[in-house]
């Protein structure tokens, strides 16, 4: 959980030292004197001479700060910045004018002797040397000495937002190179958690994963097409995918956000009829996009898509609120996704004109995603904690006898048969031994089977804590117990076993305060001429039953040579 907040601090505070240098340049004396704009009334365009004369006689605005948005309008806004060089010479300055999605763009320099220069530019034609990715329209030009007026005159279907800079070349260098790498390390960041988490599903097929992949990845699309990258360096050539991929990727945004907390609340188990309305739901937002694109409804085709995020965001919310005590992690989820709601809200109104417009609102969905992607990346990552040590558990409770920690039939077959073959390789001896407990029935009958658990849990203490290393112990069934002993002769052997059995005879159960007796008999078989790990145990449990027949708590050898090592029976 401190890791977690300490994410979250580090990240907001890295994103309000880079937003305050990033914005830096609204406080630095430049040439612009003045600002002033008005809507055109009509959809007729007016001129340049008309719009002069507007600004002259008519009804003008002026604005408070020089980042400005006016909404979703088909009218156009002409802007007038006045502008006074009080040097002899002419000062070069680069116009930072409107942001990459702006449709229309026409910026003219003027001054008493007239028009000194225009451009043309805008999002509805081939991307060209105006479009700056990241940053948006810009113009270099030379304001001559005394005092010019620069016209601006933009026209969208999407938000129109017009972030005036009048910038020298210094400030210029500056703002591009922390705006750019301030761009390279959240698409780093979000990249970064996007390919963690599809090496994670193809490496252990969970779908919270994949669809955590896929929701991220919309959205660096969406932002890689409104910031004018795409359009500058992927497809400069074509209007139809930048008129249209912005939108098309803010609905599969939504789209894939619901599928991904579908799958992370696991809706579509605990409510299948809800999920089934989810999933309409998102193919009406995808229909009704396609529609209106198909139809060249762009301007309705944009307020959908920025109502429909909003709503989708908004029903996420819902779904961790209702789901709040019913799925593990629900209230981080909540926090992650707040954090994005916030950022988007706070995007979509500056953009509509509704709040001012600054670099810090424009970029709230941004910084507001980043924020829910690292939270969500943590629980995710917490969530795989978890099934990864399930799957330890589970491979564990597979290999190893649940009541003796001791290794499971299973297991036992397979590490034999792999120190076989290693004993085939260097010609080592290899002993095979089996020991059962002596009236293991008769514990059980006297004082419980509870006991007789107890009793196999202190047997198997014994011998891991006196056997080798490399031997290899497991609980054959029931009281049955093998051990394989690598390296180890027949004369070897016998001196082992025969100290585990006195071991274990000489170290009784002591259970609430009374000591209870146990012995063991031994089989001891020794690769002689190659024999299989099958036909050693079939030797071994033959040795055993002849302990257990000629008086139990003794060892039976495999070679008699060695005479069987025995104490008198305690029961």
């Amino acid at each position: 959980m401190v890791r977690f907040v300490l994410i979250i601090f580090l990240m907001a505070g890295y994103c309000q030292i880079t937003l305050a240098a990033t914005d830096h340049h609204n406080r630095i004396p430049s040439l612009l004197t003045g600002i002033s704009f008005f809507h055109e009334e009509t959809l007729t365009p007016l001129s340049l001479a008309q719009a002069e004369q507007r600004f002259r006689f008519g009804e003008i605005q002026h604005p408070t700060q020089d980042f400005m948005s006016f909404g979703i309008h088909r009218n156009a806004t002409w802007i007038k910045l006045d502008v006074n060089n009080q040097t002899q010479n002419k000062q070069y300055r680069r116009l930072n004018a409107a942001q990459a999605w702006v449709d229309h763009l026409a910026v003219y320099l003027v001054n008493d002797q007239g028009l000194i220069q225009a451009w043309h530019t805008g999002d509805n034609q081939v991307a060209d040397s105006h479009l700056l990715p990241g940053v948006g329209f810009v113009f270099d030009m030379r304001i001559p000495p005394g005092k010019s007026e620069i016209f601006i005159r933009g026209q969208s279907l999407d938000p129109l937002t017009l972030p005036i800079a009048l910038l020298d070349a210094y400030q210029s260098r500056s703002l591009d190179a922390q705006i750019h790498v301030t761009s390279g390390i959240l698409y780093g960041v979000l990249l970064a958690l996007v390919g963690m988490n599809l090496v994670l599903y193809f490496s252990i097929k969970q779908l919270d994963t994949l669809f955590y992949s896929l929701y991220i990845s919309c959205f660096i699309i969406v932002n890689i097409s409104y910031n004018g990258y795409g359009f500058a360096w992927l497809y400069p050539n074509s209007l139809l995918i930048e008129n249209h991929l912005t939108l098309i990727m803010m609905i599969f945004h939504g789209v894939s956000g619901l599928v991904f907390v579908s799958n992370f609340l696991r809706i579509h188990q605990t409510a299948p009829r809800l999920n089934r309305l989810l999933l309409i739901y998102s193919g009406l937002g995808i229909l009704v996009m396609l529609f209106l694109i198909g139809f060249s409804m762009h301007l309705w085709a944009t307020k959908f898509a920025f109502k429909f995020l909003s709503l989708t965001t908004m029903i996420m919310i819902l779904l961790g609120v209702l789901n709040l005590n019913k799925t593990k992690d629900t209230r981080y989820f909540l926090i992650a996704v707040i954090c994005s709601m916030l950022g988007l809200l706070i995007t979509t109104l500056s953009v509509w004109g509704i709040i001012p417009y600054n670099y810090y609102s424009y970029n709230g969905a941004v910084f507001g995603v980043v924020l829910e992607a690292i939270i969500l990346a943590v629980i995710v990552a917490y969530r795989l904690k978890d099934v990864e040590q399930q799957r330890i558990t589970a491979e564990y409770l597979s290999s190893y006898d649940p009541l003796t920690n001791l290794f499971n039939r299973r297991s036992f077959m397979a590490a034999g048969h792999q120190c076989i073959q290693q004993s085939n390789r260097t010609q080592r001896p290899l002993s095979f031994v089996m020991l059962d407990i002596d009236h293991f029935k008769k514990i059980n009958d006297t004082h419980g089977h509870h006991i007789g658990d107890l009793a196999l849990i202190h047997i198997a203490g014994l011998l891991k804590r006196d056997t080798r290393k490399h031997d290899i112990i497991a609980r054959w069934g029931g009281e049955e117990i093998v051990i394989l002993l690598p390296d180890t002769n027949p004369e070897q052997a016998l001196a082992y076993t025969e100290n585990l059995r006195l071991i274990i005879a000489q170290t009784p159960f002591r259970h609430e305060e009374q000591d209870i007796q146990i012995t063991a008999s031994f089989g001891i078989a020794t690769r002689l001429n190659d024999e299989s790990l099958e036909t050693l145990y079939r030797l071994a449990d033959k040795r055993l039953y002849q302990a257990k027949q000629q008086g139990r708590n003794r060892v039976e050898p495999q070679n008699k040579d060695f005479p069987a090592l025995e104490t008198p029976d305690l029961h």
